[in-house]
């Protein structure tokens, strides 16, 4: 017997590239187009399918009475409605059922779909097939009907419980209908049926967890109140920028002339000793007691930081704006600025501000690494590698710089630059487990594993309580030794140092997905905090 095929589709969004974390990248896709653009042609039969014993005249599903002949349709044959189905012989009524569902495919290869499904619906009275119902579904899809496309696959599965074809267009009924948690169960099943050998049920499959996890996410947001994502995201961020690691031991310095003026150097006290919530707290009551001009505008520069890594852009954008009137010469705070117009996705205004940061001070190094983040995420690859020189011309201690240069160079081809890069920023950067993490991951694209291990033990080493290399090294074992335990073992590992690493769930998910745990991929993250990753690293 022969049945429809089926089609879908997908497609990658740009800010996809905003929730990476590692050298994995996670698709966002649409949802699955049931309806084919143009006409399938006459079904034909595309694989062997054995024919259970539920499938016979006696099945348990329900057999649905024809559907009348539509009034402006085609006349069909009497002979495949007789009136008495009682007197015929089961060999007769099964050859009457074939023709009737042959005559249907015909009229589906036209895309007369209504004339389709009762012909179809002919063949289920006069004898119950799985692939009769599985058509008709097929007909109810194209027709934008899905609860029914939903009913008619079920029935389907009743008499043929492996049906591979059944189950992959119920899926993507339920994901039509929003039911996702019953796509994510179907298309799962189909993924283990087909012992993960068809790349677009995996995309499926990854499509609905990420939106199921999308969609946690913001019920999570609005009934929680913001706060601080994970230390290592805050980290990433904070130490892209010179502010941090050169001009807070200058500003410390500094003669405070206001109660507000020394709870704001405790904020960068605390932000030099990674005490961030703290120093939220304290940049907080600054702003609150009042800044003496000196401070106003790092001030609102630093709580409108704190914001943006909470997720508020409104909130720092808004801060940004005062610290701009305060000191519309602050190069830091254009690039701030600049982040949260990327992050609402108005790329025009976050150009504008990186010209406008450049006209201020084309010395500033910040502004050349960051700006080369931007060029990166919109694919200038060049662009990006030039402006990451620039800014090392500039101030060759800048550890991001270093790496986002070796990761461009790598993307551009370039790999002896590259490689060259990472081990100058290695003996230069001794103590840097970022540098060793990226190098790792390149060398897990290049298939030099033992080296990529290598690099990711000396990344823990050098910081234990980061998530990352751990994340890293579960990505390693999958790709190396296909040791799925092994590295949920690891992603749990970077969950425990770290409760509030979003990286960690998304890929602690998609491997219990791949391990048949749907309960435990189905469940939300304790940290889903971070609406995107810093451009540290989003550039990848």
């Amino acid at each position: 017997m022969s049945d429809i095929p089926e089609t879908s589709f997908w497609t990658r969004h740009w800010k996809s590239i905003l929730a990476i974390g590692t050298a994995t990248i996670v698709a966002t896709g649409i949802v699955v187009a049931l309806r084919p653009k143009s006409s399938p042609p006459p079904p034909k039969k595309t694989q062997k399918r054995v024919k259970p014993k539920a499938a016979t005249a006696t099945a348990t599903a329900t057999p649905t009475p024809a559907s009348p002949p539509p009034a402006d349709g085609p006349k069909y044959p009497p002979h495949l409605f007789p009136e008495d189905l009682t007197s015929l012989h089961p060999e007769d009524r099964a050859r009457l059922a074939k023709e009737a569902k042959d005559l249907g495919n015909t009229f589906y290869s036209k895309r007369m779909y209504a004339d389709a499904a009762a012909l179809y619906s002919q063949a289920i009275v006069l004898r119950p097939d799985a692939v009769y119902f599985s058509n008709r579904a097929a007909c109810y899809a194209n027709l934008n009907d899905y609860e029914k496309v939903v009913e008619d696959c079920t029935e389907a599965l009743k008499l043929d419980p492996k049906y591979v074809k059944a189950m992959n267009r119920r899926a993507g009924a339920y994901e039509a209908l929003n039911r996702l948690n019953d796509a994510l169960n179907d298309f799962t099943s189909v993924c283990f049926l087909e012992e993960f050998k068809n790349q677009n049920t995996m995309d499926a499959t990854d499509r609905v967890l990420k939106e199921i996890g999308k969609q946690k996410s913001v019920a999570i947001m609005k009934s929680k109140q913001i706060r601080l994502p994970s230390e290592a995201f805050i980290l990433a961020y904070m130490d892209s920028f010179r502010q941090t690691s050169v001009h807070i031991p200058i500003l410390l310095q500094f003669e405070p002339e206001t109660e507000g003026d020394k709870k704001l150097q405790n904020s960068l006290a605390h932000i030099r000793d990674r005490q961030y919530s703290l120093a939220a707290e304290e940049c907080e009551e600054a702003v609150r007691l009042g800044l003496s001009k000196q401070f106003a505008g790092l001030g609102y520069n630093i709580r409108g930081t704190f914001s943006f890594l909470k997720g508020d852009a409104s909130a720092a954008l808004e801060d940004f704006n005062k610290a701009v009137e305060v000191d519309e010469h602050n190069v830091n705070t254009l690039i701030k600025r600049a982040s949260v117009f990327m992050e609402r996705g108005d790329l025009e205004r976050a150009v504008e501000e990186f010209n406008r940061a450049e006209q201020v001070n084309p010395e500033d190094p910040d502004l050349f690494y960051h700006r080369g983040q931007v060029r990166f995420l919109t694919n200038d690859l060049v662009g990006a590698a030039e402006d990451y020189e620039k800014a090392l011309s500039l101030d060759n201690t800048m550890v991001y710089a270093n790496i986002q240069l070796a990761v461009a160079q790598y993307k551009l081809g370039n790999l002896g630059d590259s490689d060259v890069t990472f081990t100058k920023a290695l003996r230069r950067f001794k103590n840097s487990p970022e540098v060793c993490n990226y190098y790792g991951e390149i060398l897990v694209d290049q298939g030099k594993f033992e080296e990529a291990e290598g690099m990711f033990e000396k990344a823990l080493k050098l910081d234990s309580k980061s998530p990352l290399p751990y994340i890293n090294k579960a990505i390693l074992q999958l790709q190396w030794k296909k040791d799925y335990d092994g590295a949920i073992a690891l992603c749990k590992e970077a969950i425990n140092v770290d409760p509030l690493c979003d990286i960690a769930f998304v890929q602690l998910a998609q491997l219990q997905l791949q391990q048949n745990k749907i309960e435990d991929a189905r469940s939300p993250s304790q940290g889903r905090n971070q609406k995107s990753l810093p451009p540290f690293r989003a550039a990848r």
